[in-house]
């Protein structure tokens, strides 16, 4: 069990080593325009959507990091399983499949289920 979660916890520091970076972006891009529209500073509009696009893609970062570190050869072929999986679930569990899947209205479906794409189910 706890070879298991020593591996685990490896495999977290993948997605988690680009935090920084994301970070750096998001930091010195609200230096240059904190509005962070862009309309400051383009400088800072580019540096503040290269690290957005990081922050709005860590539930993907997070799958793919984690099957690739569990894996046992560290191939490829795992971090693609990651994201299938990863697709999967949030695409079974959207508002609209659940809507269909239970003959119910979208407005009827529990809003937690709006929330599904997020960084814990990517590293399930």
């Amino acid at each position: 069990m706890l070879n298991y979660l020593q591996r685990l916890g490896r495999s977290l520091m993948l997605p988690v080593a680009v935090l920084p970076i994301m970070a750096l972006l998001l930091g010195i891009g609200y230096a240059f325009d904190p509005a962070g529209w862009g309309t400051g500073s383009q400088i800072g509009g580019f540096l503040i959507t290269a690290g957005g696009a990081i922050i709005n893609n860590l539930a993907i970062l997070f799958a793919v990091g984690v099957a690739l570190g569990m894996s046992n050869d560290r191939d490829g072929s795992a971090a693609l399983a990651g994201i299938v999986a990863y697709l999967m679930v949030t695409e079974l569990l959207s508002v609209e499949s659940i809507s269909m899947l239970t003959g119910v209205e979208i407005e009827e479906v529990p809003g937690a289920f709006a929330q599904i794409g997020n960084v814990f189910i990517g590293m399930i």
